[in-house]
């Protein structure tokens, strides 16, 4: 798998409910998602560019968090920071290092929430600070999606410790909606570990809160608050977890309802609020977006064999980048061209640029108009590869992914030889009509002697000698006439050679 990249990082925090920026090896800010852009009332382009320590009230106190995070690979704390309107306010920031394989480049990834918003408890156990640090810290974890389950369970574990509970868990519906499991889960030790158990449901007689979760209701049972009026499956359910109250947030893959996150309480006087309640939905809201992605992710390694047997079974050269212009896909016929040239065979997971290093700036240009408008482009040119030019005729095709362009493949061919038998043949035709020219010149020029000589041989007084260059001027006009048919037709079959070879 190509190394974190800060197109990934985008996609992980696009789905973040915290305020989450990138900074990059410089301590500028190369991209931030809308909920940081509303905290601190920014447009994206006011900020992208611009040193992070902007966001602070002191920027002297911004750069030295930056400098400990870029020395510790973490920081996490509240500080003063200042509005677009150079109004001040509290916010909690957690700052986390990304290591880039790779290049071996460093970037932060710094999530935020606004202090303010929350009325604070700091004397209790369940302090609604450590729940926000908890989800704040959260987007780091989800950035390499081979790390996913760990990084759920580490989630499970912060945001359980955070809030409270005895148990947090992930459970997931099969396809028919039938059969629960738990596929991660943090708990107490004292508690019994559920995960991996299941349980099983009739299609037609889902328990009250299966159905509310399939419906994408959020859905809390609570024994205090519930006496009286909790169901059946309801009481059956604390009993079964041995909790006093639990809370299950639904889990949405593409918008559908696949599972939940349950988090139980096993002590009376404990309660879920509403704040609380809203912390929780936005990690949950991160754990779908990081498994949402590697879905699509596994789809498409999924299929990868497939397509790269197809690919290899075409003699043109093709790739698939996406619209970094990572190579994702080369077949066999772009790796032997590489070969040929001398290149570097090893090509997925790197830049098109460092593979072909030839290529021209109007290449990326190209790139960009078809993931603007989204239409096929097909060029023709010529590339000076070293010591050598080939000319190539590509066909770029874009790949739409929920209706946007995200990859594009390129079918190219090296049409070197082609063109240059289309030379010869050019160069060839030309000359064959300059002859031809000149003959039809020539044959003039030999009927005007003639004419000539017919006129002075009239003025023979011997009859016979008269009639006898008569004849032979009239065979020699013969065979020009029969040289002007043949060239008649030899320029007919000239054009039609033109037109269709």
């Amino acid at each position: 798998m190509p190394g974190v990249t800060t197109a990934m990082l985008e996609q992980v925090i696009e789905t973040s409910l915290c305020g989450t920026c990138i900074v990059d090896q410089g301590g500028r800010i190369a991209f931030a998602n809308a909920s940081l852009l509303a905290m601190w009332r920014y447009a994206l382009c006011e900020v992208v560019g611009k040193p992070v320590p902007l966001l602070w009230l002191s920027p002297e106190e911004g750069r030295d968090c930056i400098d400990c995070a870029l020395s510790s690979g973490r920081w996490s704390g509240t500080v003063a920071a200042r509005r677009r309107d150079s109004s001040p306010f509290d916010v909690r920031i957690s700052i986390n290092s990304v290591r880039e394989p790779v290049t071996a480049d460093t970037w932060l990834l710094l999530s935020c929430i606004d202090a303010g918003v929350q009325c604070r408890a700091e004397d209790t156990p369940r302090s609604r600070r450590s729940l926000e640090r908890a989800v704040a810290a959260m987007p780091a974890r989800f950035v390499d999606h081979a790390q996913i389950d760990p990084a759920i369970d580490e989630s499970l574990e912060d945001l359980g410790r955070a809030c409270g509970v005895c148990r947090a868990y992930l459970s997931l519906f099969n396809d028919p909606r039938t059969l629960l499991g738990t596929t991660h889960e943090w708990c107490r030790p004292e508690q019994n570990p559920r995960r991996g158990k299941s349980r099983e449901f009739l299609t037609g007689d889902l328990p009250r809160w299966v159905a509310r979760i399939l419906e994408g209701e959020t859905v809390l049972v609570d024994r205090a608050s519930g006496k009286g009026r909790l169901h059946r499956e309801e009481r059956e359910f604390l009993k079964r977890h041995g909790a006093t109250a639990a809370l299950m947030i639904p889990l949405r893959l593409n918008g559908a309802v696949v599972g939940f996150v349950g988090f139980d309480l096993d002590i009376e006087e404990n309660r879920f609020v509403d704040e609380d309640v809203a912390l929780l939905s936005a990690a949950v809201h991160i754990i779908a977006g990081a498994l949402d992605r590697k879905q699509s992710e596994y789809l498409f390694r999924e299929s990868e064999g497939l397509y790269q047997i197809v690919l290899d079974a075409i003699t043109d050269t093709v790739t698939v980048v996406d619209t970094r212009l990572t190579l994702l896909l080369a077949n066999d016929a772009f790796i032997a061209w590489c070969e040929d040239l001398g290149l570097e065979t090893n090509v997925v997971g790197k830049d098109l640029f460092a593979v072909l290093p030839f290529l021209p700036s109007t290449t990326r240009q190209l790139y960009e108009r078809v993931v603007r408008t989204g239409r096929p482009l097909t060029s023709e040119r010529s590339l000076r590869c070293g010591d050598q030019t080939v000319v190539l005729r590509e066909m770029r095709i874009p790949i739409f992914e929920r209706g946007k362009v995200e990859r594009i493949v390129t079918v190219s061919r090296d049409i070197t030889a082609q063109r240059e038998v289309e030379d010869l043949k050019s160069k060839a035709y030309a000359q064959i009509e300059r002859n031809m020219e000149q003959f039809a010149l020539l044959a003039d020029h030999i009927r005007n002697p003639l004419q000539a000589i017919m006129g002075r041989a009239e003025l023979l007084d011997d009859a016979t000698t008269r009639e006898q260059i008569r004849q032979q001027v009239q065979r020699i006009n013969g065979i020009i006439d029969q040289l002007d048919g043949r060239w008649a037709e030899s320029r007919k079959l000239s054009m039609f050679w033109r037109k269709y070879s």
